[in-house]
Order: C-alpha cells, then sequence, then structure tokens
C-alpha cells in the first residue's frame, strides 16, 4: 500500500497539474478571445470599408460617410475609410478633405498615387505650395509616369501657365494615349493657346470625344461654350446644343443652354421648348431657381415673376428659389418687393445674401443709416466662410459695386483656398485700371504665397523697376530668372531693363538682340528696345519701335518712358 505520504504527494502534483491546465486554458481562451475579436475587428473595418466604397459608386454619400466613420471607429488610422472621406469633402468642396490626403501621406508616405491625390486636392482649394511640395516628394520613376505630369499640368493651369499645362498634358497622352480624361484636359489645354494651329487640334480632339458615352457631354459642352466665346456660326451652335440636351446624363443648365439658342435665332420651336422647361422646372427648386435666373440674364424678370407668382408658396420658399426670386425683383428696380421679400425671411446659411440684397434695396431707397447696418451684417456673416465671401463678392461685382468689391477681394486673399482666384482676380481690376502701386501689391502677395511662380517673380521685377522699390531684390531676382530661362523674351525684357535702369544702357541692348525680330516687334517688347535704341543714340531705329510700342496697353510709367524717349528724338520745340 502508498503510504500517506505519497498519497499526499501524487495528490498533490495532480493539483498542480489541474491548475496550471486550467490556467492556461483561461490564458489560451483570452488569446483566443483577443485574437478573435482583433480579427473580427480588422474583417469589419475592411468590410465597412468595402461598403463604403460601394456606396460611394452608387451615389450613395451618406450612407458612404458612415461606414467610413465606422470603419475610422474599429481603426482610426484606416487609410481606405480616409480616402472615402477624402473623397466626400472634395465632392462638397469641404476643405476638410486636404486634412484627410494629409493625414492618409503620413501613413502611407511612400505611396505614389497619395502625393498625386495630395496634390490634386490641394489644387482645388488653392494651396499650391502643398500641391506643390506633395509632387517634390515624388521619386525620379513616378515623375515619369501619365498621372504625374497630369498633375503637374495641373499645377501649372492653377499658375495661369497655360503654355506649360498643355505641354505637361501633352507627356501625360503621350505616355497614356487611350486616357480619354487626359485626352479632354489636353484639349481645353489647346483652346487656351494663342496659336490657331493648337487650338484647332484642340477642337479636332473634343469633336472625337463626343464619340465617348464618358466625355461625349463635356466634350460637347466645351465646344459650344468655345464657339459662343469666338462667335462662331449660330446654326453651329445650335446643333451642338440640341445634342447635348439631348444625352441622357445631359444636366438641366444644358437645357437652358438650348433655350438661349432657341431664344437668340428666334427659333418657332422656342416657345413649345420654354413652356416644357417650365413644366419640368416647377416642382424643383434648384431647376425652377436656374430657370427664374435665366430669364432675368435675359431681360425676362417680369415674366419670371409672373410665372413664380401661381407657385405654391412652399416650393417659392426653398433654397435657392428666394434667391433667384430678389434677382428678378432687383433687375426691374421694384425695391418695394425685393425689401419686403428680404426683410425678417430666413435664409438659413445664407443669410448674408438676404442682408446683401436688403441693402440694395434699402441703398435704392436712400436710406444711409439701415444701409450701413445691414450691410456690414451682411459681410460679417459671409466671412464665417471663405467660398460664402466669394459668392457674395461675385454678386455685388455685378452690381457694379466696385470700391466694395475690392475690399471684399484682399479680405478673401487671407483665405488660403481661395487667396490665387481672389488676387488674379485684384490683379485683372488694376491691370484694367493702370494702378502700378495696386500691381505691385498684388505680385508681392502672390510671390509670398507661391515663391515657386517664375512668372510672378518676372512681373514682380517689372513693376519694381518702375516704380524705383527695393530695385536690388528685383535686380537679383531678374538675373535669377535670365540664367534659368535665357530664351524667355519676357525675362529677357525684363532682365534688359534692369540693366538700363542701372546704367548700362549698351548691356540693355546686347541682351534685346538675342531676341528674334518678330518677338521684338511684339508692342510691349518694342516699347522697351525702342527706349534703350534711343538711350543709346540710334534715333532712327528707335522712334520705329517707340511708335510701334505705342500700340501696347502701357502702364502710366511705362507710357512717360515711352514719351520722354520720343521727346528726346525730336528737335526742340517740335511735337509728336
Amino acid at each position: 500500500m502508498e503510504s500517506l505520504e505519497e498519497l499526499v504527494e501524487r495528490t498533490q502534483r495532480t493539483f498542480i497539474k489541474l491548475s496550471l491546465g486550467i490556467l492556461g486554458g483561461i490564458l489560451l481562451l483570452i488569446l483566443l478571445t483577443w485574437g478573435g475579436c482583433h480579427a473580427y475587428q480588422g474583417w469589419e473595418e475592411g468590410h465597412q470599408v468595402r461598403r463604403a466604397v460601394a456606396f460611394l459608386r452608387d451615389g450613395n454619400f451618406k450612407s458612404a460617410a458612415l461606414s467610413a466613420r465606422r470603419a475610422l471607429q474599429l481603426n482610426s488610422n484606416s487609410t481606405g475609410a480616409m480616402r472615402i472621406m477624402a473623397q466626400l469633402a472634395e465632392k462638397s468642396r469641404d476643405r476638410a478633405a486636404l486634412d484627410w490626403r494629409r493625414k492618409i501621406v503620413e501613413l502611407e508616405p511612400n505611396s505614389r498615387p497619395e502625393a498625386l491625390a495630395l496634390s490634386n486636392c490641394a489644387l482645388q482649394f488653392g494651396d499650391i505650395r502643398t500641391a506643390e511640395k506633395s509632387l517634390t516628394r515624388i521619386d525620379d520613376s513616378g515623375k515619369q509616369t501619365a498621372a504625374f505630369h497630369a498633375a503637374a499640368a495641373r499645377l501649372a493651369s492653377a499658375r495661369k501657365n497655360s503654355a506649360e499645362a498643355k505641354n505637361e498634358f501633352g507627356k501625360a497622352l503621350r505616355l497614356a494615349p487611350n486616357d480619354e480624361s487626359y485626352q479632354m484636359e489636353y484639349a481645353l489645354a489647346c483652346l487656351e493657346q494663342p496659336v490657331a494651329t493648337e487650338r484647332e487640334e484642340g477642337l479636332r480632339i473634343l469633336e472625337k470625344l463626343r464619340g465617348s458615352p464618358a466625355q461625349r457631354s463635356a466634350a460637347t459642352r466645351s465646344l459650344f461654350l468655345d464657339g459662343v466665346a469666338h462667335r462662331h456660326d449660330p446654326q453651329e451652335l445650335r446643333s451642338l446644343a440640341r445634342d447635348l440636351q439631348s444625352y441622357p446624363e445631359a444636366l438641366f443648365t444644358d437645357r437652358l443652354l438650348y433655350l438661349d439658342v432657341l431664344r437668340r435665332l428666334r427659333d418657332p420651336e422656342y416657345a413649345t421648348y420654354l413652356t416644357n422647361i417650365e413644366k419640368d422646372a416647377s416642382s424643383k427648386p434648384a431647376n425652377l431657381a436656374a430657370l427664374l435666373s435665366w430669364m432675368s440674364a435675359n431681360d425676362l424678370s417680369l415674366i419670371a415673376i409672373d410665372f413664380a407668382k401661381p407657385l405654391p408658396a412652399k416650393i417659392l420658399n426653398e433654397w435657392p428659389v428666394p434667391w433667384a426670386m430678389a434677382e428678378a425683383y432687383a433687375k426691374i428696380s421694384d425695391w418695394t418687393a425685393l425689401e419686403k421679400l428680404t426683410t425678417n425671411a430666413n435664409w438659413d446659411q445664407f443669410d448674408f445674401l438676404r442682408r446683401a440684397y436688403l441693402t440694395r434695396a434699402l441703398r435704392s431707397e436712400s436710406n444711409a443709416v439701415a444701409t450701413g447696418r445691414e450691410w456690414a451684417e451682411a459681410v460679417k456673416s459671409a466671412s464665417a466662410q471663405s467660398q460664402s465671401l466669394l459668392l457674395l463678392t461675385r454678386i455685388i461685382y455685378d452690381w457694379g459695386w466696385k470700391s466694395e468689391s475690392i475690399d471684399l477681394l484682399w479680405q478673401l486673399a487671407k483665405y488660403p483656398e481661395v487667396q490665387f482666384e481672389a488676387l488674379h482676380t485684384l490683379y485683372l481690376h488694376y491691370a484694367k485700371a493702370h494702378d502700378t502701386q495696386g500691381l505691385h501689391r498684388v505680385l508681392s502677395r502672390l510671390n509670398e504665397i507661391d515663391p515657386g511662380d517664375l512668372k510672378v517673380q518676372n512681373n514682380l521685377a517689372q513693376i519694381s523697376f518702375l516704380l524705383n522699390v527695393d530695385p536690388e531684390r528685383a535686380r537679383k531676382r531678374v538675373s535669377n530668372l535670365y540664367g534659368k530661362e535665357p530664351s524667355n523674351a519676357a525675362y529677357v525684357s525684363t532682365y534688359a531693363f534692369s540693366l538700363y535702369a542701372n546704367g548700362d544702357v549698351k548691356g540693355a541692348l546686347s541682351v534685346m538682340t538675342t531676341l528674334r525680330e518678330d518677338q521684338l516687334q511684339e508692342p510691349p517688347l518694342a516699347a522697351y528696345y525702342g527706349i534703350f535704341l534711343a538711350a543709346s543714340g540710334e534715333k532712327m531705329k528707335a522712334r520705329e519701335y517707340l511708335e510701334r510700342g505705342k500700340q501696347a496697353d502701357l502702364l502710366p510709367e511705362e507710357k512717360a518712358l515711352v514719351d520722354k524717349a520720343l521727346a528726346n528724338l525730336n528737335p526742340r520745340g517740335q511735337r509728336e
């Protein structure tokens, strides 16, 4: 028989084994549970991302957002969910898209597609620096792809460099000749060129794309708008507009284009087509507002108001119909009706527009105190969102409120997402007004936010010499530009002017003679060449170029230089 000690010892060993087994089982169960839960979370995250992708593809944006947010709750670093959120924000023009794109690039720093997506997104919101920085992160092999060249083209386009944009889109198209989206972008870049053969190439490509179900609407619309801009045959425009509105994917605004053509041609089909559009639009607020706006723009405001009167109050109060009605009243100067429409009304997030139209009504009634109060509130309300302020600026500019528009544009220049558009608008304004000081202010700001824009650097240097503002910095800037692109006529001219301004007339002429004769005959360049020739004593030759230079749209300081040079060519007492 076993001794008592052996029995106790065996019992203890059995108990220890049993305890260890139970403990091991518990640990294994915990590990399995944790691993299973983690695996489930990973599976569920992927499932939610796949659902979000499907919802987004089907146009169900709300469900796509819900699924993407669920995936982010499961994994805050889910780049798949972040892509969905970025795409949704891009579609709604929400600047949050840029934040999502940046987070993705931080998590996937070596991803070429994500760097390109960040660049394209940054351009959508006017952030040229981020776009350029994102492209520089791409490796050399990535820079040989069609997608990279397309992104570089969009960057050039944002900088208003149409020639560079066309060149880069051309490279993208050579690498991916069957990509119809690149064909479309290249064609549109061709239309912006001054050379007839390049424009004709763009038109040919657009005509070809009309045969593509995916591109036909955009191609036909582009051909139509280009035809309007260049005063093409009205019957040709009618044919394009008719085809455009007949596509199943046509927008309501495409139908309005056709209606507009019919009206201008006094086509017998006009009345019937207008009646059909009115029937279709009367129950859809967005389409109704578009139709009313079209009527107002075509001096049919009274007809628009009469058409809207019998419609149900429910649809007349739905946005954006109140805005369209306000514009109709303003067009016919019915300030009483406009004041009634906009006083104490609820335009929700567009309250700044309500106050702006109320301001217009009050101003026309010479109510200075109320006008000032409402306008201040309109600006304050709009300033909360850059897009609101931009919309307000465009509207009052069309009203002819130039002073207020300029003030708002300078406010917009502080918003990264719209500052380039605002500054380029200001540039055009000051150029048209021949305001050299204003141009210098705009160019200085553009150079601050995008120091890589060579065209801006050149123009800033030119203006700086004319105003004698920090000429040494301007001289250094233009010297660098000339060193980089010695065949660029604009840079050559500015560099020559820097030498002339520094007393080196001989050097200025030497630089200018590197240009072709046809370039020297261009009025803006001819003006400067004539100035340099006059300073060197070549009177006969100088007169020829100065006279040609007078055809250019010169700034006051440039005109003064030309007039002074011409005066020095004439015998004393003889006037031009």
